[in-house]
């Protein structure tokens, strides 16, 4: 019996010795992942792709106490250009980009204080390697190698054996979404990356090929038209509007005192990971942006002598919110003229402004519906023509790699175009249904400009465009079309066909039919007084008739003019 009870214990003695052997033999392995695969806009060029986190488990450390640990290389290859920001130290390749060891806590995060890393880290004999205590740095900076590749050189590796493992996580990737462009089928493009490990230590990688954004269109921009008449002044509105196309595509900014430093947390800001506590160290300002999302509208071919406002604030009914930038700011050329507004300062009829994203909600897919005041005056009156504007994402760039100086986030420059509003010349059509000055006969006509009343009419003038159809004697062509001088307020146009009259206006000797004048004033109103020579036999007095839409009546159908004027009724 007790030979029995010496044989089991040297058995089991034995399957534990088998098992730890088996245990400290089971190899080192590395799985690569992405923490998230977010969207990211189709005209950034700075976006911020998804972390990628490559864990580690098994292997046995055999370095002894106190020599050094073995160090490895990870470089990563985008399907794109890398436009992380660089930092701008003793060699302009240094790179925002981070790798960290063992997700440490933002009190704990030490940055390698160089780069690449020279820092000879001691092997603990446990197998541990116990970052972020002095001499242990667990935060390495990375380097731009080409334009679509970061490493990070010299990083220490112990292997964690098999009761724990090790995590390598990488961060702050930016990338040019734009370079990809938009799928044109139902499948997105997407931003991949290559991850290749080298060194003095042997670190195998599966799955070193990710997906680590989508690329989508962030923002649609519209507007909506208006028509406005030049002679009715005074201060009008129209709308324009930024859309998301997706939850985060605006995006608010931090502080450059405020952490995003807690590993595995999304913040849905244009920051990335971000430690304050770096202050002083090579990655000082790693992660944190230059400014939130900034939207641009750009307005063009504005009519003389109009001016236009926009509000200094906006939002959202998602709660997202906006704050106008100081012009010159991205092309800004609004400035505040009170607590609520800002004019937009034009030249040549151009002029833009410019939003900051304050506040933004990520579980929504929000709008920014701008108002838009549009003013002008009676003296001197606005220029027609139609107005036009264009969104876009703010600020525009044409640095497309890396760079430490230009802006993150970052955009093209790809306006999206609207009309805005249209000034149509304020115009009376009145049709003179026939004239006449043959077989003895003359024509009289007055046209009279009844814009100055006791009522408080904003004063009109403008010249009157005759246009004659029918023939002269002998069968001739009618006579060519003729413009008259400025029709003042409160005068009028006054002439006959025999001798022509005031204004410029010139005789049209011989001719029967009919004559369509074209006023731009809006309250022309005519009459014609048709008589034999003397008037002694026969005479005869009309209105001339108004072709015009009723401007007061808006149950009236479209005309043929397109325009409103006063009909007057008996």
């Amino acid at each position: 019996m007790s030979g029995f009870r010496k044989a089991f214990l040297l058995m089991a003695v034995l399957v534990l010795v088998t098992g730890i052997a088996f245990a400290q033999s089971t190899p080192l392995q590395c799985v690569a992942n992405s923490g998230t695969t977010p969207p990211v806009r189709a005209e950034g060029v700075a976006e911020e792709v998804g972390q990628v986190i490559i864990t580690c488990t098994g292997g046995t450390s055999t370095t002894p106490y106190g020599a050094a640990i073995p160090t490895f290389n990870v470089q990563i290859f985008l399907s794109t250009n890398v436009t992380s920001r660089l930092l701008g130290h003793t060699q302009s390749i240094d790179s925002e980009a981070l790798l960290l060891i063992d997700e440490p806590a933002p009190a704990n995060q030490l940055v390698a204080s160089n780069v690449p890393n020279t820092t000879i880290v001691p092997a603990t004999g446990s197998g541990m390697y116990y970052g972020g205590f002095p001499g242990r740095p667990n935060v390495f900076v990375g380097q731009v190698v080409g334009t679509n590749s970061i490493a990070w050189l010299n990083v220490p590796f112990d292997p964690p054996g098999t009761t724990s493992n090790r995590v390598i996580r990488l961060a702050n990737v930016r990338a040019n979404a734009n370079q990809l462009g938009v799928s044109s089928t139902l499948i997105p493009t997407s931003i991949n990356m290559f991850i290749s490990i080298s060194g003095t230590g042997s670190l195998s990688l599966a799955n070193s090929q990710l997906t680590v954004a989508y690329v989508q269109l962030g923002m649609k921009f519209s507007a909506s038209p208006a028509t406005y008449n030049q002679c009715e002044p005074g201060t009008k509105t129209f709308n324009i509007k930024f859309a998301e196309q997706f939850g985060t595509a605006f995006r608010k900014n931090i502080s450059a005192a405020t952490s995003q430093a807690t590993i595995g947390t999304i913040y849905n800001t244009e920051s990335m990971f971000y430690n304050p506590n770096f202050a002083g160290t090579q990655a000082a300002t790693a992660g944190l942006a230059t400014q939130a999302t900034r939207l641009i509208a750009r307005f063009s071919n504005v009519p003389a002598n109009v001016t236009l406002s926009v509000p200094i604030n906006i939002s959202t009914a998602e709660g997202d919110t906006a704050t106008l930038v100081a012009a010159p700011t991205d092309g800004s050329t609004a400035g505040a003229s009170d607590a609520t507004n800002a004019a937009v300062a034009l030249s040549g009829g151009a002029g833009a402004a410019v939003w900051e994203v304050t506040a933004s909600n990520p579980g929504a897919i929000s709008t920014f519906t701008v108002a838009v005041s549009v003013a002008y005056k009676a003296n001197p009156l606005p220029g027609l023509g139609t107005a036009t504007v264009s969104g876009n994402y703010a600020p525009t760039t044409t640095v497309f790699t890396a760079s430490a100086t230009a802006p993150a986030p970052r955009f093209v420059d790809n306006p999206q175009s609207a009309t805005t509003f249209t000034i149509n010349s304020c115009r009376t059509n009145l049709l003179f249904p026939f004239v006449t000055n043959t077989s003895g006969f003359d024509t009289g006509l007055v046209i009279s400009n009844t814009s100055s009343d006791p009522f408080g009419t904003v004063p009109q003038r403008g010249p009157c465009t005759l246009n004659y159809y029918g023939s002269t004697a002998g069968g001739g062509a009618a006579p060519g079309v003729q413009t008259s001088g400025t029709v003042n307020e409160g005068t009028q146009l006054i002439w006959t066909l025999s001798n022509g009259g005031n204004l410029g206006v010139a005789a049209t000797p011989g001719f029967m039919g009919y004559i369509i004048a074209q006023c731009n004033f809006q309250f022309a109103h005519g009459y014609a007084f048709v008589s034999d020579l003397g008037a002694s036999r026969v005479a005869e007095g009309y209105l001339a008739l108004v072709m015009d839409k009723d401007m007061y009546n808006t149950d009236e159908g479209a005309t043929r003019t397109g325009a409103s004027s006063e009909k007057l009724v008996h």
